[in-house]
């Protein structure tokens, strides 16, 4: 998949206990891992956020926190912003605002969207927590030829 040309793209979700796992698997990606890596983390959008801040301090990549419209750039993470909702299309991520309050993104539409824009090039990681956000988008990867690895907790 990689070096056949072909997009890829890997999605990280996981929940507000995930920071952790999120460290540690970040942690053991070489500084020229190849692909874009999009990571939503279910979020309070009242609180100030600093998961760029501790995901950069594990990483070799370069952790940058999600801005709408730009293209997804291979071997940089990208952080979904809290009170937002992510939605992939070909190489670049739109940001919605969240119509409701609370702190869940919806991993289960960035899934969606990413399926439907990389198929089988897409790797989604969801990291064990509570609640079922996640189950759904990583079902229609699967559907779309995608890789699925879940976290057991």
């Amino acid at each position: 998949m990689v070096g056949s040309g072909r997009r890829a793209l890997v999605v990280v979700g996981a929940s507000a206990g995930g920071i952790g796992s999120a460290s540690h698997l970040l942690g053991s990606l070489g500084a020229k891992f190849p692909l874009p890596i999009v990571v939503a983390q279910h979020l309070d959008p009242t609180h100030p956020s600093h998961l760029v801040e501790v995901l950069a301090r594990r990483s070799a990549l370069p952790v940058r926190l999600l801005e709408p419209g730009g293209p997804l750039e291979p071997g940089v993470v990208y952080v979904v912003p809290p009170g937002h909702d992510a939605d992939v299309a070909g190489d670049v991520v739109a940001l919605t605002p969240r119509e409701r309050p609370g702190p869940t993104p919806s991993i289960d539409r960035l899934l969606r969207s990413a399926a439907t824009a990389y198929g089988e090039g897409l790797i989604a990681v969801i990291l064990s927590g509570a609640g079922t956000d996640g189950a759904e988008g990583a079902a229609e990867v699967s559907k779309q030829g995608g890789t699925v690895l879940v976290e057991d907790p």
